[in-house]
C-alpha cells in the first residue's frame, strides 16, 4: 500500500510536524522527527507527499467528520 506525508509544520526546535498515512491520506497519524529522521522515515517507506489539492481534500473530509454537512441538511428541510 502506498504511504503519504503532508508536512504540517516546523516547530520551534526545527522538527517536522507531519501527517503520515497508508492507503488513505485521511486517516493518518500526527507526528514530529529531526529533519534528518524525518528524511530517513520517508525514503524507508517510500513515501508520497500530498499535492495541495489532496491536502485539501483530507482538510474537507476531516471538517465534514468533526461538524457534518451543513449544506445537506439545510437542503433537506428545505425540501420538506
Amino acid at each position: 500500500m502506498q504511504s503519504y506525508v503532508r508536512i504540517t509544520d516546523r516547530n520551534h526546535r526545527g522538527f517536522v510536524e507531519f501527517q503520515f498515512s497508508i492507503g488513505d491520506p485521511t486517516v493518518y497519524l500526527d507526528m514530529t522527527l529531526p529533519p534528518d529522521a524525518f528524511a530517513a522515515f520517508c525514503r524507508e517507506r517510500g513515501v508520497r507527499m500530498l499535492t495541495a489539492a489532496e491536502a485539501s481534500a483530507v482538510d474537507a473530509a476531516e471538517a465534514r467528520w468533526r461538524y457534518g454537512d451543513h449544506r445537506e441538511g439545510r437542503n433537506q428541510n428545505e425540501g420538506a
